[in-house]
């Protein structure tokens, strides 16, 4: 769609307000208050047949710096070790969450250590139970791990979980009762312990698992707000390395702090880029122990969600092996064993798609179009947006030409962008409007309700009449997400969203 003018009224403080800025921020984010973590690491645990991890004091370090690459404050992290980290203490520690975050925060909970897995002998399905041990060697099961989770993610805009550790699967074709693996004089140690169990539920199996991700989404969740990543499929081991802890979260913290590419072009890294990017590492790693057939992550809910901004230039992605990652619900490869391509700028209307992944989900934002096609050169763009909470108003179209990226609201004709809840907006409003100026094909809408007021001063863009026009390089593209998905650094950075399509044809 090309913008055509009916009036233009020039009101010179909204056009100051706009002016773009070349910037691109670099280095780690600014703390954020309304970013939590919570860190569980045990390496030591009571019992004295549970075997030591080793190098799980790296994993925290490791994690300290996932958090702060997710700009959760150091005030805002909290840790239980080891001995503190009992089974109570965790429950404790997940009901302090739920009580000090607010609506809308953001949620990152770590864990690293032994996973477990039992036969559920009341179950008519034969399902081999599977949770985290805690350090006083009493399991939590996914089930009660999922009932706890849920009361946070209907609080968060996101919860993010990465755990590192196994259910089941063995070391090459041995059972778990293989507690060590030694090569060379170097040493790993699978991340499980069977605390019991049958050995059908301690190696792989035909047995029916249920996922922590897969609880969650069976427990009503909305799979847009929350991320989890573990360490290995369900049949497989993950394993802990003395020198420098889990193999998994060194991969994944590396690749979160730089490593990781913008593959797309989108102008974001997301957590499905992030894992590729870890997948190749882990890979790298394993390649130096005989008998270890591999070992995958696992992503689960929100693949498109950003959890940081570090490596937001859109650096060049290197030519190499595509990874294998997981599905978490069928836990088979979802990405085809070929080479990974460069950089490439994703289209518009993929970078909007994007930024509408990472929206509060449960807000629901009605949105209604009178036509769904206009006609090149006579209809005129109309829809009516109803709030369903106090905010302010976004609109970000791609064209049909598969090129151009206008912010369409606010502008230098109307910049009064904020609405209550309840109240009905008509867009345009009267001194603004725009038609239909093809070519043929589909303009892409981001209908975004924002808590806080974005400062769009950051953006990297031209003006177009009273519109911005975002530059289609890599800067452009990562300015405009960052720009519109975050607040300023006090404030929520939750927003609901629409995503439209509208038809332009002769």
């Amino acid at each position: 769609m090309q913008i055509t003018l009916h009036r233009l009224i020039v009101v010179l403080a909204a056009i100051a307000l706009l002016c773009p800025v070349f910037a691109l921020a670099q280095g780690n984010p600014p703390p954020r208050v309304g970013r939590h973590a919570l860190i569980i690491a045990i390496g030591q645990y009571g019992p004295k047949e549970i075997p030591m991890l080793e190098g799980v004091r790296f994993d925290v370090a490791n994690a300290r710096k996932m958090a702060r690459a997710m700009a959760v404050p150091d005030e805002n992290i909290v840790y239980l070790r080891d001995g503190q980290a009992t089974a109570d203490a965790i429950r404790a520690a997940i009901a302090g969450l739920e009580r000090r975050i607010a609506a809308g925060d953001r949620v990152f909970i770590y864990y690293s250590g032994h996973g477990t897995r039992w036969l559920d002998a009341s179950s008519p399905q034969n399902y081999c139970v599977e949770g985290l041990l805690a350090s006083d060697g009493r399991p939590l099961s996914n089930q009660e791990l999922g009932g706890m989770l849920k009361r946070l993610a209907q609080k968060t805009d996101k919860l993010f979980v990465f755990y590192d550790a196994c259910f089941s699967g063995g070391v090459a074709t041995a059972p778990f009762s293989t507690r060590s693996l030694q090569y060379n004089g170097r040493r790993l140690t699978p991340k499980f312990t069977p605390v019991g169990a049958p050995e059908s539920c301690s190696k792989p199996s035909n047995f029916s698992t249920r996922s922590l991700a897969l609880v969650m989404r069976e427990q009503g969740n909305t799979p847009e707000n929350v991320v989890h990543i573990a360490a290995a499929r369900p049949d497989e081991v993950s394993f802990d390395n003395p020198e420098q802890g889990g193999f998994a979260t060194v991969a994944w913290s590396d690749c979160l702090f730089g490593e990781a590419r913008d593959i797309d072009g989108s102008g974001a890294v997301t957590v499905s880029e992030v894992t590729q990017c870890a997948q190749n590492r882990l890979n790298k790693d394993l390649v130096s122990w005989p008998g270890i057939t591999g070992q995958n992550m696992v992503i689960g809910g929100n693949a498109d969600f950003v959890p940081g901004w570090i490596a937001a230039e859109a650096k060049p992605a290197p030519v190499a092996p595509a990874v294998a990652v997981a599905s978490a619900v069928s836990a088979v490869p979802v990405v085809p064993a070929v080479q990974a391509p460069p950089v490439v700028s994703a289209t518009p209307a993929r970078v909007l798609e994007e930024i509408y992944m990472q929206r509060d989900a449960a807000r629901a934002l009605r949105v209604d179009v009178p036509k769904s096609t206009l006609k090149i050169g006579a209809d005129a763009f109309e829809l009516s947006i109803t709030a369903n909470r106090d905010g302010y108003l976004y609109l970000v179209m791609a064209g049909s030409d598969n090129e151009s990226l206008y912010l369409l609201y606010p502008n230098a004709l109307d910049g009064q962008n904020a609405i209550k809840a309840g109240e009905t907006r008509r867009l345009p409003r009267p001194g603004w409007a725009f038609t239909a100026g093809g070519p043929v094909g589909e303009d892409t809408i981001l209908v975004m309700l924002t808590d806080t007021p974005r400062d769009l001063s950051r953006l990297r863009a031209v003006k177009e009449g009273p519109f911005l026009k975002s530059l289609r390089d890599a800067q452009g593209n990562s300015l405009l997400q960052q720009t519109i998905v975050l607040s300023g650094q006090v404030g929520s950075d939750a927003f609901g969203a629409a995503l439209i399509r509208i038809g332009e044809s002769p």
